[in-house]
């Protein structure tokens, strides 16, 4: 009888798995804008490149991913670095405002805000009144 678990089939477990619609959304179709190739490229970059494991995480890692991207777009719309940089606001304020900001993107269940939405205008509207209030009480 053969081994089933040959490199082949190995290869077409991977890639059954990242055709799927939820690994093609959150993985594929990101890595494919962000290095300009196209989907199937990218599938075979990540058969090559990942072991099962790592195939098996990399949804979740992906959502990490984009939780810390929207992070770091609150944090350069809102001009955090400089306020550190001038020290205006220290770290641990940051850090405050910044993980206030990923609470409310939890409790929302949005991680594919738009720069221009409404939702992620409000986010940043609060956080500037956050910001203000912080710096009228020193």
């Amino acid at each position: 009888m053969g081994d089933f678990m040959t490199d082949e089939n190995i290869m077409k477990i991977k890639l059954w798995k990242l055709e799927s619609y939820s690994y093609q959304k959150n993985v594929v179709e990101p890595l494919s804008q962000f290095l300009k190739l196209p989907p199937a490229e990218i599938e075979e970059l990540l058969t090559n490149n990942l072991d099962m494991i790592r195939i098996e995480s990399s949804h979740s890692s992906a959502e990490q991913a984009k939780m810390f991207r929207l992070e770091k777009k609150f944090q350069v719309d809102l001009g955090l670095d400089y306020f550190l940089q001038i020290e205006l606001l220290s770290k641990e304020q940051i850090d405050k405002i910044t993980e206030d900001f990923s609470q409310e993107l939890e409790k929302s269940g949005k991680l594919d805000f738009d720069a221009d939405s409404p939702e992620y205008q409000k986010l940043l509207d609060k956080a500037r009144e956050k910001i203000i209030k912080i710096l009228e009480e020193k």
